[in-house]
């Protein structure tokens, strides 16, 4: 595929979400926080930056973007906060209650719920002073708009990234396998190079924090069914298509998975892969530059959800991963400096360290991204007219805490065998379709 080609691709893995998405509410009865920039202040001073996604290696890139910025603005000093991200949200919400909140906070699927208590304030107004509005994927921006009730955006994008199963190339020539091209190729192969004894698992089960996402895409994945609401406000969750997916997911915990794998979240997952006990998992993009960097690029192969016998494949829609200014902030003007830094200059180097899809034009352009083998994978999936996209419901304020506080601990539960699939899927179809009817009352359409 050429790179005319690619990047049509990206620009449909976006749009995906644009089109399919859910109106957001009205406005409600609060004023939302000012967005005009000339209250703002001076581009000086010291910026308190939370990374909501912090490892050693991401913060050492930061670390490097964040001193490459000060030289550019030596009036400005970052202060850097890295916050694991399976616990930052409950940080969040107790530094809002307390009045120590941050100037700058990156943050991805759950701005919803921020967007909701008036937190942050809109960059409709820097954006368009910034010129950057013609630097951004116009895609990725109308996408924060549908996540807020008043069309305005809260969030500049930095990165798009995609549900992504990866694989050891290398244990499948050991074995003399082929690469799977479908679900019941996956589940055979995962099967087959189960070996307890040797330490060696099929796949690196995620039971822990951040378990959900990957349970919502492997089961729609395999279902096929291709809208967690259905037009009158019916959670999908609970479909009989859903329920035989979901159990077959569900299954691979304690059979072809370690049963240790119960609490696994993000970084055990990727020290089970990078570290030799696993053949597969599921994660996204963004753990593409640490496996290629433990295993080498020609050992790892990232695909995108299988198609059916029917040739269709059914994604959940990509999330978008960009920087937020807080509306109690006293350094506006600074931390937008910084907001605008990322979203150009500094752009496809941190979308190249997370491998995800930079939001900026020009990095779209950039070699490495044409030269990424999921990020191919990922393309072809959005250009595949067979595809469907799943819309989340991030415009939910809920949605992260249902996932996070409610359906993980019950997802634990059903790997115990304490609660059954069945009544686990009822009950957050219930909660979901509760969730989406107290947003329509707030104003939402």
């Amino acid at each position: 595929m050429g790179l005319r080609g690619r990047l049509v691709g990206l620009a449909a893995v976006v749009a995906a979400l644009v089109i399919g998405g859910c109106a957001g509410p009205g406005s409600g009865d609060q004023a939302p926080p000012k967005a005009a920039t000339a209250d703002w202040g001076k581009a000086e001073g010291t910026v308190e930056f939370w990374d909501t996604n912090a490892n050693p290696r991401l913060t050492e890139e930061w670390q490097g973007l964040i001193s490459d910025f000060q030289k550019e603005n030596p009036k400005i000093k970052v202060n850097y906060v890295g916050l694991p991200n399976s616990s930052y949200l409950q940080k969040v919400q107790n530094a809002l209650a307390t009045g120590e909140i941050p100037d700058v906070l990156l943050i991805g699927n759950d701005i919803a719920s921020l967007i909701a208590q008036k937190a942050l304030v809109p960059l409709d107004d820097a954006l368009k002073e910034g010129k950057l509005s013609d630097k951004i994927d116009k895609d990725m921006v109308e996408n924060e708009r549908v996540n807020s009730a008043d069309r305005k955006i809260y969030k500049a994008p930095l990165t798009a990234l995609s549900d992504v199963i990866w694989y050891r190339k290398d244990w499948l020539t050991q074995a003399n396998l082929k690469a799977p091209k479908s679900y019941d190729e996956f589940f055979a192969d995962a099967e087959k190079l189960t070996d307890p004894g040797a330490n060696r698992f099929g796949f690196a089960f995620r039971g822990g924090p951040g378990s959900m996402p990957p349970m919502i895409a492997m089961t729609y994945g395999q279902s096929g069914v291709g809208e967690f609401f259905t037009k009158d406000g019916k959670a999908t969750l609970d479909d009989k298509a859903n329920i035989k997916a979901f159990k077959r997911y569900v299954g691979l915990y304690g059979t072809v998975s370690a049963a240790a794998d119960i609490s696994n979240d993000y970084p055990k997952i990727v020290a089970a892969f990078d570290g030799g006990s696993a053949w597969a998992m599921h994660h996204n993009l963004g753990s593409f530059q640490d496996h290629v960097t433990a295993l080498g690029a020609d050992n790892v192969e990232g695909v995108a959800p299988f198609p059916n016998k029917d040739g269709v494949i059914t994604s959940t829609s990509p999330s978008i991963s960009g920087l937020s200014i807080l509306a109690g902030s006293k350094q506006k003007a600074a931390a937008w400096k910084f907001v605008e830094y990322m979203s150009t200059t500094g752009n496809s180097e941190w979308a190249e360290t997370v491998g995800q899809v930079p939001a900026n034009l020009d990095a779209q352009k950039d070699p490495w991204v044409t030269q990424a083998q999921p990020l191919e994978a990922v393309v072809k999936t959005a250009a595949n007219p067979k595809t469907q996209f799943v819309r989340l419901p991030t415009y939910l304020p809920d949605w992260g805490s249902i996932l996070k506080t409610e359906m993980e601990p019950d997802f634990q539960a059903v790997l115990q065998k304490t609660m059954t699939p069945e009544d686990f899927l009822s009950k957050y179809a219930d909660r979901f379709e509760k969730a989406l009817a107290e947003y329509k009352e707030h104003g939402g359409k």
